[in-house]
Parts: C-alpha cells; sequence; structure tokens
C-alpha cells in the first residue's frame, strides 16, 4: 500500500490545515496504518486475561510476598501502591517449593521476575534434586503460562461462573451425605499430598459408602508389589547408587524419565564415574529391549526382548545361590552375561545393586530384591521405608471402577486430576460406561477428552500457583507454595475436596492443618523454616528391616514367564508428552528424544531384521526424512524408524501423543492407547504387524547421522588403559596431514593477552548420561523460540545446545556415546572473520560475543563455523497462535533480548548472569567473584553434574583444574580455532570376561 502523504502546513491558512488533518483523520489509509502499528487485540491476549487483569494478579503476588523464598498468606488479588521492601525491579526472587513428579518430588527453587515465574532450577537442600532438574520438571514453568489452559469452570460445555460451579459441588457433596457415600465414587492420580489424603479420608469418614480408586498411566504397583512377594509386606525401595561398585539395570532406565528418583541417580552415578581407579569405578550393566539412555551408559548393554528379562533374572538369582527361582531359557550370549555378571556382584559384596525397571512383572522386581539381600546390598546401596499408602495405582484399579459404573453402582463421580477416557486400559470400559454416570465432575488444567466426557469441568490450578504438600520417595515433606494467585481461579485437589464436603477452605489453611499433626513444638517458626528450606525438617520415613518372607513367589515367577511367540508391543512414557499432560508443551515436543533425536510426534521402533522381515524402512528423500508406515491393528497407524540396538521381534511404542486439549498438541503424533489393555500394560502381544502400502511420514529429526566418520569429537578408552597412560583416551585420532597452526590475524601480530577474566566451560563426557535437561534449561534460560515441526524438518531448530549423539559397532548392538555442543567461544573464531559487518566479536573475557541488532542475516558466520552451532532466526515465531498470547509471553527471562526474524543467535555462556554477577561484585566493593558464584542455566540443570564453568586465570578454579586434567581437550584443534569450551574423554570399565 503506498502511503498517504501528510498535508503541507500552510502557516498563511491554519483553517485549511486543520480541515486537511481531520479529512486524513477519517481516511482509510490511515486507519489501515493505525491497524497495522496497533493491531485489533494487541493490548488484551485472545484468552480474555486484560492487561490489568494480569497487573492486578501480579500485585497479588508481591502483597504475598514475605522473606526470602516464603509467601504471606494474602489472598486479596490488588495491586501493590507501595512496593514490599524485599521487591526491587530488575531483581529476581526466588522460591522454594516442590514439583510432584512420577512417585517422588523434586524440590525446586523457582525464579519470579516483577511475579512472573520464569526459570525452575533445582534445590540443594532437597533429597531429590540435589540441586538440578529433569526435562519435565523445567517445562512445567511453561505449562503454567499456557494460553490454551481451561480459564473457567463448564457444565456440559458451556461457560459458567464460579459461583454456579461452586453451588454444584455443595449440592452435589450434600447428595452423597445423605445416602452415607453409597454411589460416590472418587478418582484420583497416583499423588503424594499428605493433605489430598486426609481430605480424601474425610469424605471416607462422612461419607463412609465412598469408593476411593487411583489410577496412573505409569503406575509403580510391581515395584511395592515384588516387596510384597519377597518380604511379605509393600514397601517402597530407594537406591542410593553413589555407594555401588556393580550396578545392573534390569529393563530399567533409571537415569531418565523412565524410573522415580531419576535425578538422584544420575547424580549417584556420576560419583561411581567419577572414581577413575580400576578398584574403584562404578561398572554398569543394562539388560533392556529398547536402546535407553541408561543403556547408553552402560559398559556392557544385553539386547534382550522384554518379556525374556524374567528369565534373565531367574537365571541371575540361581548364579548368585537366591532359591527358588524357575528355570527357562536363554540365548547363549544373555547366558554368558549372567555368568559375568554375577560373579562381578559377588565379588562386590555390599557395593552391588540391582534394579528392575517399572514395567517388568512383579516377580522380577521380587526376585531383584532377594538378590540384593543375599548380597549385602540391603542397608549399603538399598534401602526401604514404607509406602505413601496402599492404594493400587495401576490399571487393576480403574477396570474395577469401570465395571462398577457399568453395573449402575456409581451416582456420582469425582475425577481430580489425569484424563482417562484417554489413557485407561483399551479393555477397562471406562470412557463407555461413563454414559450411566448421573453427574461426573473432572478437576482439570484443559479441557480435554475426559472433561468433554463429564457433566462439570473445575479448571485445576497449577503447581506454581497452588497451596499444597507432597512426599518425595525417602518420604521427605515439602511444602508447594505459589508463586503467583491462580491465573484462572483454579482449584487444588485438596480445595475441591473441602467444597464438596460443604466447608471451603483455602489450600494455604488445609496444608497447614496437614502439617500441625507433626506435632512440632513451635509451629509458626518450623512453617517458615519450612517455606525457606523447601522441606519440612525431619520428616523422611525411618528405614524398615526387611526378612525373606515368600509367600506367593512362586506362582508370581511361573506366571511371568513368556506365553506363546510372536512380536511384543513395549509402553513407555513419551519423552515429548510423558502420558498426555505435556502434549501441548512446545519446548517439550521440539525436545530431541535423547536417543532418535526425534521431535514432534512418535514412532515404533524396530530392529533392522525385524524391518527387514516386514519390508519397512526409513530413508531421505528430497531433503526430508521419511520413513514407511505399519499397522499395528486397533486401528493404529504409525510410522517406523529402524533404531540401533533394538531387539529382534520387539517393537517399542512410546504412550503420550495423539490427543486433544490444546492448539500445540492436536494432531501430534499417534495414540497407541487402544493397544494397551489391562493385562498388557506394559508388555503385549502386537494384534497385528502390516506395512501400509504407500504410505509414508517425515518424521521432524534434530539429527540423522549417528557415525563419527574415524573423526572422534567423542574421546574414550577403557579403564584398563587409563590407569596405565592418563592421557591415553583424549589422544586425537591419526590424520594424514597436519598442517601448521597458524592464524592469518596474527601474523606479525601478538595473541591476544586475556589479563582479567577468562571464562571457559569443562564438559565430563564421562558422566553426561544425553538427557537433555541442558537443553530445556537453555531454551529457559534464554527466550528459545520454537519452530514447529515443519521447521525442525527443514533443519531450522532454533536450541543453541546441540546433544549428539554417535553409534559405533553392527547396528543390531552398537555401543553408543553423546555430547553436549554449544558455541565452542573459539578465541580464533572463523565466524569473526567473515561477518561483513562485524555483528560477531570477541570480548575481553574471551567471549564470542553477538550484536542482535547490527546483524544483518547473511549467513557467513553459520556457513563459516565448523561446528555448525550457529541459529538462524527465519520468521517472527511469535507471530500466530498461540505464542502471541500475552501469557505466553509473560514466561521470557527479561535480562535476555527477544530476538525476531533476520538474526543469527547462539550460546553466549549465560552473559547475562555474568554481567548480573560483575554488578553485584562490583557493588560488594570488592570486584571478586568467587569460584562457583556464576552458574550457566546448562549447568545448574545437570543431574550428573557433568558441566562446569569458571574463570581459566584463576588457577584455584574447578574449570581450571579440569582444563589441565590428563583427559581433557578441545574439537578441531587442527584447524587452530582453539575452542574455550574443553571435553574430558570418556572412559569405559568394561568386564575383561565379556570381552
Amino acid at each position: 500500500m503506498k502511503r498517504q502523504p501528510y498535508p503541507k502546513f500552510e502557516a498563511q491558512d491554519g483553517k485549511r490545515w486543520w480541515q486537511s488533518l481531520r479529512e486524513l483523520e477519517g481516511s482509510p489509509e490511515l486507519q489501515a496504518e493505525l491497524l497495522r502499528e496497533f493491531p485489533d487485540g494487541a493490548a488484551e491476549p485472545p484468552d480474555g486475561v486484560s492487561r490489568r487483569t494480569f497487573f492486578r494478579l501480579a500485585g497479588a503476588t508481591f502483597a504475598m510476598a514475605g522473606i526470602a523464598a516464603c509467601r504471606r498468606p494474602d489472598e486479596r488479588i490488588l495491586p501493590y501502591t507501595k512496593s514490599p521492601e524485599e521487591v526491587v525491579p530488575g531483581n529476581p526472587l526466588y522460591f522454594a517449593t516442590a514439583i510432584p513428579w512420577n512417585g517422588t518430588a523434586v524440590g525446586v527453587l523457582v525464579e519470579s521476575h516483577e511475579g512472573r515465574p520464569t526459570k525452575i532450577e533445582g534445590n540443594p537442600r532437597h533429597p531429590e534434586s540435589q540441586g538440578a532438574t529433569n526435562t519435565f520438571v523445567q517445562a512445567e514453568v511453561l505449562n503454567l503460562w499456557d494460553p490454551d489452559r481451561s480459564d473457567a469452570p463448564a457444565e456440559k460445555g458451556t461457560t459458567r461462573e464460579w459461583d454456579a460451579a461452586t453451588a454444584a459441588l455443595v449440592a452435589l457433596g450434600r447428595r452423597a451425605r445423605q445416602t452415607s457415600g453409597q454411589g460416590l465414587a472418587i478418582l484420583t492420580e497416583a499423588h503424594r499430598s499428605p493433605t489430598t489424603a486426609r481430605m480424601l479420608a474425610k469424605v471416607k469418614e462422612a461419607m463412609p459408602n465412598a469408593q476411593i480408586y487411583r489410577y496412573d498411566p505409569w503406575a509403580r504397583d510391581h515395584a511395592r508389589v515384588g516387596a510384597q512377594l519377597a518380604f511379605g509386606k509393600r514397601l517402597e525401595t530407594v537406591y542410593d547408587v553413589s555407594k555401588a561398585r556393580t550396578v545392573v539395570a534390569l529393563d530399567a532406565d533409571f537415569l531418565t524419565h523412565d524410573a522415580a528418583g531419576a535425578v538422584r541417580h544420575a547424580r549417584g552415578l556420576a560419583a561411581g564415574r567419577s572414581r577413575l581407579a580400576p578398584s574403584e569405578m562404578v561398572r554398569l550393566y543394562a539388560v533392556e529391549s529398547t536402546f535407553s539412555v541408561t543403556g547408553a551408559m552402560a559398559d556392557h548393554r544385553v539386547r534382550l526382548p522384554a518379556r525374556q528379562v524374567p528369565a534373565f533374572t531367574y537365571a541371575l538369582a540361581r548364579a548368585l545361590g537366591v532359591a527358588g527361582a524357575p528355570d527357562a531359557p536363554l540365548p547363549d550370549a544373555a547366558a554368558r552375561a549372567v555368568a559375568a555378571i554375577a560373579k562381578d556382584l559377588l565379588q562386590n559384596k555390599g557395593k552391588g545393586v540391582v534394579i528392575a525397571g517399572d514395567k517388568q512383572p512383579p516377580a522380577v522386581h521380587a526376585f531383584a530384591q532377594l538378590i540384593n539381600l543375599a548380597l549385602g546390598n540391603v542397608g549399603e546401596t538399598v534401602s526401604y521405608v514404607q509406602c505413601f499408602d496402599d492404594a493400587v495405582d495401576g490399571p487393576r484399579g480403574i477396570a474395577a471402577l469401570g465395571k462398577a459404573m457399568d453395573a449402575g453402582q456409581v451416582l456420582t463421580l469425582l475425577i481430580l486430576g489425569g484424563n482417562p477416557v484417554y489413557d485407561a486400559p483399551a479393555d477397562s470400559g471406562f470412557a463407555d460406561a461413563l454414559s450411566r454416570v448421573e453427574a461426573i465432575v473432572h478437576l482439570s488444567q484443559h479441557r480435554d477428552e475426559t472433561s468433554n466426557a463429564a457433566h462439570w469441568h473445575i479448571p485445576r490450578a497449577h503447581v506454581l500457583e497452588s497451596w499444597s504438600d507432597v512426599r518425595a520417595q525417602d518420604g521427605t515433606v515439602s511444602v508447594v507454595q505459589p508463586l503467583i494467585a491462580p491465573l484462572y481461579m483454579g482449584r487444588t485437589d485438596a480445595e475441591l475436596l473441602s467444597i464438596f464436603l460443604g466447608a471451603p477452605e483455602k489450600g494455604y489453611d488445609l496444608v497447614r492443618a496437614t502439617l500441625k499433626q507433626d506435632g512440632a513444638a513451635d509451629f509458626e517458626k518450623a512453617w517458615r523454616r519450612a517455606l525457606h528450606d523447601g522441606l519440612w525438617a525431619h520428616s523422611e520415613y525411618p528405614r524398615v528391616d526387611v526378612s525373606e518372607n515368600r509367600g506367593q513367589l512362586a506362582a508370581a515367577a511361573n506366571d511371568a514367564l513368556p506365553q506363546g511367540t510372536g512380536v511384543e508391543l513395549t509402553f513407555t512414557p513419551d519423552p515429548h508428552a510423558w502420558d498426555g499432560r505435556f502434549a501441548n508443551n512446545a519446548w517439550m515436543q521440539e525436545l530431541p528424544d535423547a536417543m532418535a533425536k526425534l521431535t514432534w510426534g512418535n514412532v515404533a521402533m524396530i530392529s533392522p531384521a525385524t524391518a527387514k522381515r516386514l519390508g519397512v524402512v526409513d530413508r531421505t528423500e528430497s531433503r526430508y526424512f521419511v520413513s514407511d508406515m505399519i499397522d499395528l491393528g486397533e486401528n493404529v497407524i504409525i510410522p517406523v524408524l529402524i533404531a540401533p540396538g533394538q531387539a529382534d521381534d520387539s517393537i517399542a511404542l512410546t504412550f503420550g501423543q495423539g490427543r486433544r486439549g490444546g492448539r500445540v498438541g492436536d494432531a501430534v503424533g499417534v495414540s497407541v492407547a487402544r493397544l494397551r489393555t489391562t493385562n498388557a500394560f506394559f508388555i503385549g502381544a502386537a494384534p497385528k504387524i502390516v506395512k501400509v502400502p504407500g504410505a509414508k511420514d517425515r518424521l521432524a529429526r534434530t539429527q540423522e547421522h549417528f557415525q563419527m566418520e574415524h573423526r572422534a569429537p567423542v574421546r574414550e578408552g577403557t579403564m584398563a588403559d587409563y590407569a596405565k597412560d592418563p592421557t591415553s583416551a583424549r589422544k586425537p585420532p591419526e590424520v594424514e596431514h597436519r598442517l601448521p597452526l597458524i592464524s592469518l590475524w596474527e601474523l606479525g601480530e601478538p595473541q591476544w593477552e586475556y589479563k582479567g577474566r577468562k571464562w571457559a566451560l569443562a564438559i565430563d563426557l564421562n558422566t553426561c548420561t544425553g538427557c537433555n535437561a541442558c537443553v530445556i534449561a537453555c531454551v529457559a534460560e534464554n527466550n528459545i523460540l520454537q519452530v514447529g515441526a515443519e521447521g525442525v524438518r527443514m533443519s531450522r531448530e532454533m536450541q543453541w545446545i546441540r546433544v549428539d549423539r554417535y553409534y559405533e559397532g553392527p547396528p543390531e548392538n552398537p555401543r553408543s556415546v553423546t555430547q553436549p555442543m554449544t558455541c565452542q567461544q573459539c578465541e580464533n573464531a572463523p565466524c569473526e572473520q567473515v561477518c561483513p559487518v562485524a555483528a560477531t566479536n570477541h570480548s575481553p573475557e574471551g567471549l564470542n560475543d553477538m550484536a542482535y541488532n547490527r546483524c544483518i542475516g547473511t549467513k557467513y558466520c553459520l556457513n563459516n563455523c565448523p561446528f555448525k552451532v550457529r541459529r538462524f532466526n527465519y520468521f517472527n515465531y511469535m507471530k500466530g497462535e498461540p505464542n502471541n498470547a500475552e501469557t505466553r509471553k509473560a514466561q521470557f527471562n527479561p535480562d535476555v533480548t527477544i530476538r525476531y526474524r533476520g538474526v543469527m543467535e547462539k550460546c553466549t555462556y549465560c552473559v547475562q548472569r555474568i554481567n548480573a554477577a560483575k554488578i553485584a561484585a562490583h557493588r560488594s566493593g570488592t570486584e571478586e567473584i568467587k569460584d562457583g558464584t556464576i552458574m550457566t542455566s546448562c549447568q545448574q540443570a545437570c543431574p550428573p553434574q557433568a558441566i562446569t564453568f569458571g574463570d581459566l586465570n584463576d588457577p584455584k578454579s574447578k574449570v581450571a583444574r579440569l582444563k589441565a586434567d590428563a583427559r581433557s581437550y578441545v574439537l578441531l584443534e587442527e584447524i587452530n580455532v582453539r575452542p574455550r569450551t574443553t571435553y574430558l574423554a570418556r572412559i569405559h570399565n568394561p568386564n575383561p570376561e565379556m570381552a
């Protein structure tokens, strides 16, 4: 559109000038220009939360702020006219809370900017997190600001006021009390909240005929029932991997999301791998069907279908003298592995640990615990505590509820969280039976599949806007305190139950009432200490002594052996969506999974031999990665991915995709829910496997080539070689030609001397698991945008950290190593030499800086970067739904520039954190920054502490010591770029008897 010229000012005729101005004011051209500059709705997000409401809510957060890491219980939503003294605009505050996660609780510290939670870090005081986090915990902050969250109650799909919803709940509760709870059923998730448990007990007391059910799509019943088979009572098993010398994982990916306590386990294994002595370094064995993070870290990996793991476990038990294990055939390679592993465990009595995975049957867990008991590991590397409760979390409970509803025994159903219509076993009949219930109330953060089937949908408060509590696996209680007032007036589980009982209470009062039962001498002091520290003092469970009490173990062991032949299906949580609750989280959807580097979807992972038999392939076509599709029955058609190390006749499926409930997650992936049944909840048989003729899918992967091609970016060696020569592992591969290390920039010029600080990063490949916690932490800290599935397919992903995965050996059973790749902050940076506008320059402290407002997007620097770690913004990814919602923007870190299209961006070593520390040191008058004061976001999130940041000019700093370590090396040293990031070579500890 051609701009309308402004009228020329006529000094002699003011009347004419004003008339022309009025004509211009009403012209369509000017209105179009105004709309272009200030579009409709710019002041209000589409979800109806006005800017005034947002700041009013933020003001409530300030009004509730007390001492550091504490909150006042003030519930009034009022703006403040005088800022609380601890709130300084521009300076973040940190509050301790906890996030329930997969059978435990992760203690966290949440960063808040003027009432906006923006970043989650681990709480160093908490026994589960120990200062670190995992990918899903990091992503919870984006779930808080999800613009697709439910913002109001709804009755049969029609939005209602809160008063109407409250009145309906009270009326349902009154009716239930009149019949003593006859016809009332409550379905909860596998929660670990003492307050929710107390409120459920109050419901049971007031309505004794009510039935309470629990269900979790990744239930951990097998471990607890296994303890009952072995010891006669249900117990929670707590592992201390840090003390172990030999670790055996039986289909247990205990280092990532597949197991409770994964953050703690990763920290413990890192401690064992840091003991670089032949008699001290941990040795890890993994027995599994699908290549996992734990399998990649293992010194020996035994490839075995999941249904054969019971036979392997029984053979290991017999070899270690544990009686009662049935005999079952094993492949020769697996039988040889049993003998070697048993000998290793016997040589390290009291220093070993055998861990069974959650999807293995209870008998496998029972024999794993009996092995630990027989070897003297109990009390050293393994301990037992009481269960949070004796409820059944798995498919049996929800199947029983489905039968009760189908029989007309349920008149009122309260569903506290979860999405059972989507994730209940296919044969439970749950979804169909809902139509026979008179009143259904669903508490949920989204209007999902279950909400659509309910009569009443109630918005659920997010964990970062809730007063609640939670127990970790070892029993430690944490107070869940809000960082912000509920954006949409959501309710917690306990608050909803209090309304149902007719005595509505705030979550704050409910939690305090629960903790007062602890009997603390000075409750208020203990309460404030708990808010500050993030945990209730001395609340962990006492250790329970155990002894053999096998009861029904023999029958359970025989039942666990495989029945029949054919191709098995295994189900694991989706690394992007978990059980579906993160399906609308763009951070997680675009985060590459640790092994296949797949984003935005799910696949059926099969072995090369199985793929050949089925006649399916995956390959690159027209620069896209394309895979064939297979039909698994029950109308489940899914793309295949030929996965290295996958067991033959075993298909690995992830569950959690293909669901509804938000604009990000809609139409992403394939739902495999119809293949999960009560008896095939984790492991089952495929109804059928047929290649779909002509059907293909384009997968969004961030890495498609997984070989090092003899260049060895990851350098590795064995423990035996390291003991002889500590430098052996870091030595580069032999190359034909080595040129002199000459820089054209330095001919005739002296090299730059870093007389002040000299920032550097060190990454220990011996402890890095490749879990991706660093990637998601960098995304959250640095306002990195998501490009969507098509952007990833075109190699336009924006993440500043790339975790490379490499395989070595035959595709059927290779080894695997991993390497985080960030900007190397080269001292002789190739990117700086080619930028035509000097947008990228070197700082006096050794950082490769980017001037975004100078960059013109030539991409010369990207082309000249040998590490390919620079990212180009092709589009304004904040434009369009759902990312343009104001609630989504509220998550951004105000200390980091928001980048738009046309500029290059990359890792900065979190320069904003460096500058904050320098300003604080300057204000203190010392100018000294102690080692460890500055932590990059990737370093702070890393569970095994594989990343170290610091000043190389400080000889006492940890990064300087690691730089001088015998395993330290830099990448591409032969081209003289002189990276500031160094790596420490990986050391394997193989068993000589399994060479």
